[in-house]
């Protein structure tokens, strides 16, 4: 049994998810303690008191805090200690990303902000995203305890009424469009992408953000900055074009043939906030209705109309959201614009889907006609969605992975993947692939981009996996992105010399010996012609060979090895001196240690007859780095203002922040480093994890005798 809290919120609909997942847990057993933080608030100022708030979380001795949102009120950012309420939490957390993860921060600095605290805790807490980019950024950042849900629902099937109540409705949020649209920031941009949705409903709104950040040049010279400057703008822009998404819905259904009478049961959000006005589509087919007042008369509209309509907002990609899941599992019937995890949650996808204002037109005249028809579906879609969509099952299966060690530990020194791995995964790998199983530790459509690091995996193994994958340029890249230099890449496929590359339906690549020519570098002239075509990587060739089986079936085993260069670019950024120092703050302990540490290495530094040929490296992994940043700042002013030491700017020492996060990284500075200084509070863990050991260290009496 474990103890979980979990914090509760002001807003309906996560109250309804706090107690839908209180409910689960305890059916298993578990205890639930649901905090309300507006017990702790300050007699005199009526705010929160922050302090208070955290150590009762503290003293509760519970095994996981569950977030289940990004507003909860340990999601406050505290300024004047840089820190998210949540990184005071002593305990593991899990994070259930019920909406795009970082939709709701229209400022940058907030959006870095939280990825930082999201790296700095990453050892002690779990992400589950519903939306599979999400899941995909968390895990290139190096949060690799990160993984896939779907929304769920508690709602029960209701019977079908003999007379229904609506033929088409819509619940929810949605505004007519408003000309101020188009002076917000970077409006033009934003419009385009938002007709590109209206005209296409399954068109990609990440390849545009991706598109967007890419033109945006990071200040950083550091490789680990400069892609977390790339995830935050990508999420910047995201973030803005989800404020159309109320918007988008109201263009979209005034495109709704004016035969059809469409239900509106909310509308205006306005009401939320106390606002007292409400915008209205001014259409004759259309007609509104006060919002619901609770859930149960939301599943009894859900239940009570012949079809049930949904749009999706435009931060997300491929999810299915709840609106869909509620009106499944009560039975009733619903039109979605198309998502691709719509697939994997139900037969009748393209049955109940459109992709085209036109296509969504037709549907609606179609089903209205074909009640019996309509009825098969939703009973299809209701069975479906029941197997994969319960509280119950959401809860099973976060279980399964927090409480799992080594299914979280992936950040170990040697990463052994098993793509496409199914019920037979070898032993000591991280199995991968697109269906769950007790197999399967990552769930992931290798259509798409891998879900893991790049310069991360030692060893791949694709055994009868790549003739499933649709694009083989894609395929190659993506192994090669993430495989470290001289990783090794074990690949079976079936042979077009035989009949195994054909026989099966759902092979839609094709490969044989030649094949691998493009890619490797024993064969110049393909590897230059692959690489036009899109290739980045080069492999070398350790073994290529066929295998015959039974039926006239050949399989192609390929043993390659990956090729290419440590990325040594930040050491020339470093601005290396004659003699580099390194030191490994501990950035557990308080500030006030770390502080008088770094004050006495840096007055001996400074005071060295050869000052001005060190250079010292402060090690930043597991720091925050604003933070870290202010603390050298505070440390060279306390040393000027305090301690009267006068810096000469021809004559003085360099002080340079360090962050880097792989092991490679590190062994390719050793060659440039002196010594290592020991600090009375340093990381020996770190060190001990990168192999530093061999690295020659110095007390601070003995750096003062470097010559």
């Amino acid at each position: 049994m474990k103890k979980f809290l979990i914090e509760r919120s002001p807003t309906p609909i996560y109250q309804r998810i706090i107690q839908s997942f209180k409910k689960s847990l305890e059916k298993y057993g578990h205890k639930v303690i649901v905090v309300n933080p507006d017990d702790f608030l300050d007699d005199e100022t009526k705010n929160i008191n922050f302090q208070a708030y955290i150590n009762y979380i503290n003293q509760q001795n519970s095994d996981y805090f569950l977030v289940t949102n990004l507003s909860s009120k340990v999601v406050t950012y505290l300024p004047n200690i840089s820190k998210f309420l949540f990184e005071l939490i002593e305990n593991k957390i899990i994070f259930v990303h019920h909406d795009n993860v970082f939709i709701n921060y229209r400022n940058k600095k907030n959006i870095f902000q939280l990825l930082e605290s999201f790296h700095l805790i990453k050892d002690r807490s779990f992400h589950f995203c519903i939306e599979y980019y999400n899941f995909l950024d968390l895990k290139e950042l190096g949060i690799q305890n990160t993984y896939l849900i779907n929304h769920a629902s508690e709602f029960n099937y209701l019977d079908f009424p003999e007379i229904y109540q609506y033929d088409l409705s819509f619940v929810g949020h949605l505004l007519p469009y408003n000309n101020e649209l188009e002076h917000l920031p970077l409006s033009h941009v934003l419009m385009a992408d938002f007709w590109k949705r209206m005209t296409l409903l399954n068109t990609s709104m990440e390849k545009s953000a991706i598109k967007f950040s890419r033109q945006i040049k990071s200040n950083s010279n550091n490789r680990l900055h400069q892609k977390r400057d790339f995830f935050v703008n990508k999420y910047f822009y995201l973030s803005l074009l989800h404020t159309y998404s109320q918007f988008f819905r109201g263009e979209l259904v005034k495109r709704i043939t004016a035969s059809y009478v469409l239900d509106i049961i909310g509308g205006d959000p306005a009401y939320l906030h106390n606002v007292e006005i409400n915008r209205k589509i001014e259409r004759n087919n259309i007609k509104y209705h006060r919002p619901t007042k609770n859930y149960a008369d939301t599943a009894n509209i859900y239940a009570n109309s012949k079809i049930n309509l949904n749009i999706t907002s435009l931060q997300f990609d491929q999810a299915v959201i709840n609106r869909v899941i509620d009106v499944a599992s009560v039975g009733g019937f619903i039109l979605t614009d198309w998502k691709a995890d719509l697939s994997k949650l139900t037969s009748v996808a393209k049955e109940i889907s459109y992709e085209t204002i036109d296509e969504l037109n037709y549907k609606i005249d179609y089903y209205l006609n074909h009640e019996q028809e309509r009825l098969e579906i939703a009973y299809t879609l209701h069975k479906d969605i029941k197997k994969h969509c319960t509280y119950d099952q959401v809860v099973d299966f976060i279980m399964s992975k927090v409480t799992n060690v080594s299914e979280s530990n992936f950040t170990s020194e040697t990463i052994y993947l098993d793509l496409g791995c199914g019920k037979h995964k070898e032993k000591d790998f991280i199995g991968v692939d697109c269906v769950a199983n007790d197999q399967v530790d990552v769930v992931a459509d290798l259509n798409n981009r891998f879900p893991f690091a790049k310069d991360s995996v030692d060893f791949i193994k694709a055994h009868d996996i790549i003739e499933h994958l649709q694009d083989r340029i894609h395929t190659m890249n993506e192994i090669w992105r993430i495989s470290k230099p001289n990783a090794i890449i074990d690949i079976r496929v079936p042979s077009t010399d035989g009949r195994g590359a054909f026989q099966d339906p759902t092979h839609i690549s094709f490969w044989n010996l030649n094949s691998f020519m493009y890619y490797c570098q024993e064969f110049p002239a393909y590897l230059e012609l692959c690489q036009t075509y899109g290739f980045e990587g080069k492999f070398s060739i350790i073994s290529l060979q066929e295998e015959k089986s039974e039926n006239n079936v050949i399989h192609v085993n390929a043993k390659l090895k990956v090729i290419k260069s440590p990325d040594n670019s930040y050491i020339e950024q470093l601005n290396l001196r004659e003699i580099n120092l390194i030191i490994f703050p501990d950035w557990h302990q308080s500030m006030d240690l770390i502080f008088n540490d770094l004050v006495k290495t840096f007055k001996d530094i400074i005071n060295h007859p050869q000052k001005n040929k060190i250079k010292l490296l402060i090690d930043t992994q597991n720091a925050n780095l604003e933070e870290s940043e202010f603390l050298l700042g505070d440390v060279l002013m306390y040393l000027c203002s305090q301690e009267e030491i006068e810096i000469d700017e021809n004559d003085v020492s360099e002080f340079s922040l360090l962050n880097i996060s792989l092991q490679e990284e590190y062994q390719s500075l050793l060659p440039f480093l002196y010594s290592r200084i020991i600090l009375e509070h340093e990381n020996t863990e770190l060190i001990a994890q990168m192999k530093l050991e061999d690295l020659s260290s110095l007390t601070r009496e003995k750096l003062r005798t470097i010559k």
